[in-house]
């Protein structure tokens, strides 16, 4: 995976992955072009629970169903596109301090070389991808990991509190967003 040319060091990460019943192809293309009005609304209802804070404070706005693609929706929130293989894998990062109550965005990368060296120990790096291989048995696999890597171990400490709380909700949202993908692959057979 071309994730490991991103993040190959890592103390934090999740995976999940669904079988599609459809071409590698379309697999890739339902993840390019599912909308942010496709996915369940139990995703915005957790995105929405977690930005509450900063909601409430003005420094963020609520996420709605709109006819975006949801990569497009990540890529304006702050999520960084770090590298694609056609057909296979899109890979993306995100720099900050999500354990702060109203999260601390992290610096501007402009491109994946500077998401590479960056290196504040104060803020956690992740890297995750979407991708679609081929199983053993010739059945096409949708999966995302997400992996996180914090230098320090004060910094450390704080994320991993996050992670304990969070984590569950984070998983679910990934588990509906690859079944939205899922959907939308097999409903263009």
């Amino acid at each position: 995976m071309h994730l490991d040319e991103f993040l190959p060091t890592y103390e934090f990460y999740e995976i999940h992955a669904v079988t599609v019943d459809a071409s590698m192809a379309k697999v890739f293309t339902a993840i390019k072009e599912l909308t942010v009005a496709e996915l369940s609304p139990l995703i915005f209802v957790m995105l929405n629970l977690r930005s509450l804070p900063a909601f409430l404070m003005g420094r963020e706005h609520k996420m709605e169903r709109t006819p975006e693609p949801f990569l497009s929706k990540l890529f304006k929130d702050g999520f960084i596109p770090l590298g694609e293989v056609a057909d296979q894998e899109i890979i993306f990062g995100l720099i900050g301090q999500f354990w702060e109550l109203v999260p601390v965005p992290g610096p501007k990368i402009a491109n994946p070389q500077e998401f590479l060296d960056y290196d504040n120990p104060d803020f956690a790096k992740v890297a995750a991808n979407l991708a679609v291989t081929l199983s053993a048995d010739g059945s096409v696999r949708c999966s995302t990991e997400t992996r996180i890597h914090v230098t320090d171990p004060r910094t450390r400490h704080k994320f991993a509190f996050y992670w304990r709380i969070i984590s569950m909700g984070s998983g679910w949202i990934r588990v509906l967003w690859l079944r939205a993908i899922k959907r939308k692959a097999e409903s263009t057979i």
